[in-house]
């Protein structure tokens, strides 16, 4: 977030259809990022037209915006929560050991892993 061009970057993405990446965020989100993460927008035509950063951007249908933060346990504000998706990628060795385990009894044993 603190780059100096992430509002043409995200204008750039947006009207192209790329993906975007901002990492290592807090639990405080700009405003700016807020009518993207609510997916505000208009129909105009075939057009779906959102506002952002003054301007009027044509959103293009492939276009994904992802979060990353470093941080454990992190409370986003619930209008965040509520448009987007949170995945916890943190996993501890014995839930992996657990994991992989009954994949092993799956292939294994099918009659024990029902």
């Amino acid at each position: 977030m603190g780059s100096k061009n992430i509002n043409r970057d995200i204008e750039f993405s947006v009207e192209r259809g790329n993906s975007v990446m901002i990492e290592n965020m807090d639990e405080a989100v700009d405003a700016v990022l807020m009518p993207v993460i609510s997916r505000q927008f208009i129909i105009r035509g075939k057009n779906k037209i959102m506002k952002f950063g003054g301007k009027d951007l044509t959103l293009h249908a492939n276009f994904r915006m992802f979060l990353h933060t470093k941080l454990n346990n992190p409370h986003y504000p619930p209008e965040v929560q509520a448009e987007t998706t949170l995945i916890n990628f943190t996993v501890t060795e014995e839930g992996l050991a657990d994991q992989l385990l009954t994949l092993v009894v799956g292939k294994e044993r099918p009659d024990l892993a029902k």
